[in-house]
């Protein structure tokens, strides 16, 4: 399909500029029912016969029922455009009891949740547990393990010149706040909107990455956006340094449009993500970002970074949301980006990104913000939910208020429909945020979606696939990567192969937990499963039941 309507073109100007003003121990045991090379190499196997016509799920909304209340607002002084977009959640297994907890921000009088998942409900533990932030605005939160401890930690972006925090898990699911001589209590940045860990430099420890919407580049700092900062923590001292200058980031994110609704020299960076695209380990910067400025950055090894947007087809002229993943099965990671001119689905060809909008239907997705990658009916084939919608109170934007969400299921031959409306997922609210994790521990895949609606905060949509077999897989690295963030997952089933890059990084706003969960159709085993992890290593697993709930361990830990 093509790009957005010549109504919505020639309002998008208008609206904004209104909006403005205004190895050995490997745990493996039965889970609830329910093979390539890297670099974009095709896989060495032969593909399965694909369906033609993709097929359906269904979803339940359960958000009230299992105790989600959130208020997503904020209160205070903060920037309008700001305030419509900012926020999030994060998933991660923070008390280490085996499902994913929620972490969602907040701001002002309306402070930030955790809640902490008992498999049929959640029970917000945020102030009994030590993440209080009181009146400060944040966004993007992000769990993984900073300190190499084991446990997951919680990063948060600060808005409106309030701090970005971070806070250390003290491995029982209670945090303490760390961030005073981090590092990170330094930085000058007006708005951190969202975030990214990877081990940039694949020195072990978990680096991050941020996008500062909104922020002067020049305002303090001309030579450092704050973009990447690198881990340098030891002796149980968390340490951070910005490193954006010397990489080589600040200088390509300065020759970028200097345009939008703020002024000139601004970043307008959304959704940072440190993927591995070219096969070498390394991984490399993608930065979501407004106003023709979304960019690739290739990690050369050696600590800095080459600028190579222009060796790709990136033409998202309003790029918000953010996912990566192997959409065609030909072993590498695909880029979706969610934008209102139309959104852009870059097939990885050779380490390149070339624009598949004119032959994938997955162009227009309205307003668009978060976005995921995921296996929805488990039949081996990745497919995308994406979120939307733009000030509902604004009646010149009532094409985009009356938008609904985008379920686009995979037919396994690179072509999408949209099956939101059969799927019981086509809602109209202003969506923003998007998690996708399997929330009630049966399976399959689940959305939590966050909304700018007074009268309705997020959907937590439980998945009700009734057919249809997986294998999840969670990692147990080396310290202190411990979770084997930027390690490769393969899964080979009845002749087919299909991967999944382990990653933290931000689909907008939002982080998904690490765990990879893989259809099999109707194969009941996986008949090899190896991984490869960031340090060159390979773990092997044969013979995998359907069903099957892994944590594969690096062969040193």
């Amino acid at each position: 399909m093509g790009a957005m309507s010549p109504v919505r073109a020639a309002g998008l100007a208008a609206l904004i500029l209104s909006a403005c003003s205004g190895g050995g121990g490997d745990n493996v045991g039965p889970a609830p029912s329910g093979g390539s090379s890297g670099g974009g190499t095709p896989p060495t196997t032969t593909s399965q016969p694909p369906s033609k016509e993709a097929v359906p799920t269904s979803f339940r909304e359960q958000a009230a029922v299992r105790g989600m209340t959130h208020n997503y607002r904020y209160s205070g002084d903060i920037n309008p455009m700001v305030r419509q977009f900012a926020g999030g959640a994060a998933s991660g297994d923070v008390d280490g009891d085996g499902d994913p907890d929620v972490v969602m921000v907040g701001g002002g009088d309306f402070p930030l949740r955790l809640y902490i998942n008992n498999r049929t409900s959640f029970t917000d533990e945020a102030s009994t547990r030590g993440l209080v932030t009181g009146s400060e605005r944040h966004s993007g939160p992000v769990l993984g393990d900073l300190d190499g401890d084991g446990d997951l930690d919680l990063f948060l972006g600060g808005l409106q010149g309030d701090s970005s925090r971070v806070f250390l898990n003290d491995g029982s699911g209670r945090f303490s706040d760390a961030t005073a001589g981090s590092g990170l209590d330094r930085m000058t940045s007006l708005h951190t909107v969202s975030a990214a860990f990877g081990d940039y430099d694949l020195d072990g420890d978990l680096d991050i990455a941020m996008a500062h919407w909104g922020t002067e580049r020049q305002a303090s700092n001309p030579g450092e956006t704050e973009t990447l900062w690198r881990n340098d923590s030891s002796g149980g001292t968390l340490r951070f340094v910005p490193v954006s200058g010397v990489a080589g980031i600040s200088a390509g994110l300065e020759l970028s449009a200097s345009t939008g609704v703020m002024g000139v020299d601004i970043d307008y960076s959304f959704a940072p993500s440190l993927v591995d695209i070219n096969g070498d380990r390394y991984p490399d910067l993608l930065l979501v970002a407004d106003f023709d400025t979304s960019q690739v950055f290739t990690n050369n090894g050696d600590g800095t970074f080459t600028h190579a947007t222009s060796d790709s087809t990136i033409n998202d002229s309003n790029g918000m949301g953010s996912a990566h993943g192997d959409f065609d099965s030909d072993g590498d990671d695909d880029w979706f980006v969610s934008s209102i001119d139309g959104n852009r689905l870059y097939e990885n060809v050779g380490g390149r990104f070339e624009n598949r909008q004119g032959t994938v239907d997955v162009s227009d997705g309205g307003w668009g913000w978060g976005s995921c990658f995921a296996d929805f009916n488990l039949d081996g084939h990745l497919d995308i939910y994406q979120t939307n919608g733009w000030f509902a109170e604004n009646p010149a934007a009532s094409e985009y208020s009356s938008d609904t969400t985008r379920l686009w299921m995979n037919n396994g031959e690179g072509r999408f429909t949209d099956m939101a409306a059969v799927s019981g997922v086509a809602d109209d609210r202003q969506g923003r945020s998007v998690v996708c994790d399997d929330f009630d521990r049966d399976g399959d895949v689940d959305v939590l979606q966050l909304t700018f609606d007074p009268q309705r905060q997020q959907f937590l949509w439980i998945n009700d696939l009734q057919n249809g077999n997986a294998i999840s897989v969670k990692l147990a690295g080396v310290a202190p990567n411990t979770a084997g963030i930027g390690a490769r997952i393969e899964v080979e089933t009845d002749g087919r192969s299909q991967f999944r890059r382990v990653g933290i990084n931000s689909s907008f706003t939002a982080v998904s937990s690490a765990e990879a969960i893989f259809g099999l159709g109707d194969a009941d085993e996986a008949t090899r499963i190896s991984v490869t992890w960031p340090d060159g290593n390979v773990s092997m697993r044969v013979n995998v039941q359907a069903g099957s709930a892994l944590t594969i361990t690096h062969p040193d830990a």
